[in-house]
């Protein structure tokens, strides 16, 4: 049994009306619950957004950065628990969570129109965010059936459309190719099999698994920062941990040059084509910021 607050507590809370935190507080103090079995009542429905500083168009990939102007929705059945305000930072070094967006109506259809109202008003300026795509995914017919939606999510062209410039108005030319890894982490002295899903390391192995070689583009999406031109540069911002490759060397499309940090995620930067490093003005343990050049890469003589 998992016994620690889910981040969806919220809403069990909206259609119960019990305060779960409040009451954890209370028995963690030795006193008794304030209300028995009998007493839960469900009414309505209810659906929770979390508003994260991530890039769906991306494959999700972190967006930290420093937020702008900053207005939260509001009005009846809309609840948002969060702790930022306009000029607040989404670190790279935490999770990306900006708030959680919680609506309450008496039927599902209602309470998903009052989301996608609140979507619609929340304002959140300077980042990236997955607003765009929840009001994507709650305009489908798969929403709509109640369904899982998995088959959107695991459509790169879908995921494309939702969005991928500050405020989801920005759209990548083409959605990244993606690549399934699964590997064995170690957490508090525990172990778990874990699956990973983003753009394709440098070709050839791995970890062990075989890696495939991504098509040319002529803009860089998911792993890939280039945008054109010779110049390689972060998707995001986060801290270099590795850099794979030296001032010199010759490199094919693909070929990884630098793992950045960011938001407790290991993200791959390949080369996005070939040629030879001409620049490469970063080293390990130091900070990047989106937009800035990992390498420059020029063309083979």
């Amino acid at each position: 049994m998992n016994t620690r607050v889910q981040v969806e507590h919220c809403v069990t809370e909206m259609v119960t009306g019990i305060d779960i935190v409040k009451e954890g507080i209370k028995v963690a103090a030795g006193e008794p619950l304030s209300f028995t079995q009998d007493d839960v009542v469900l009414r309505g429905h209810a659906i929770e957004c979390r508003i994260n500083a991530e890039d769906a168009a991306r494959n999700f990939a972190p967006a930290p950065g420093r937020i702008g102007a900053y207005r939260e929705p509001s009005g009846p059945g809309v609840r948002v628990d969060s702790g930022v305000t306009t000029g607040g930072e989404i670190s790279p070094s935490y999770d990306p969570m900006i708030a959680k967006l919680i609506v309450w109506d008496t039927t599902r259809e209602q309470a998903t129109a009052r989301m996608l109202r609140a979507l619609g008003e929340y304002e959140i300026e300077g980042l990236t965010t997955l607003i765009p795509f929840h009001r994507a995914l709650m305009a489908t017919e798969q929403w709509a059936d109640a369904q899982t939606c998995r088959d959107l999510l695991e459509d790169p062209e879908w995921l494309a459309s939702t969005g991928g410039g500050v405020g989801g108005d920005e759209l990548p030319d083409e959605a990244a190719e993606t690549l399934e890894q699964d590997y064995t982490v170690e957490v508090s002295g525990r172990r778990f099999d874990v699956k990973v899903i983003g753009p394709p390391p440098a070709a050839g192995a791995v970890n062990g698994t075989a890696a495939r070689k991504p098509p040319r583009r002529q803009s860089g999406g998911g792993g890939s920062g280039g945008a054109g031109g010779d110049a390689l540069v972060s998707p995001m911002q986060g801290t270099v941990l590795r850099v794979a490759v030296e001032q010199g060397a010759t490199v094919e499309e693909g070929s990884l040059i630098a793992v950045v940090e960011a938001m407790k995620m290991e993200n791959e930067i390949t080369a996005h084509k070939p040629g030879t490093i001409s620049e490469l003005p970063i080293e390990a343990g130091g900070a990047v910021a989106s937009g800035d050049t990992l390498a420059v890469i020029t063309d083979p003589a």
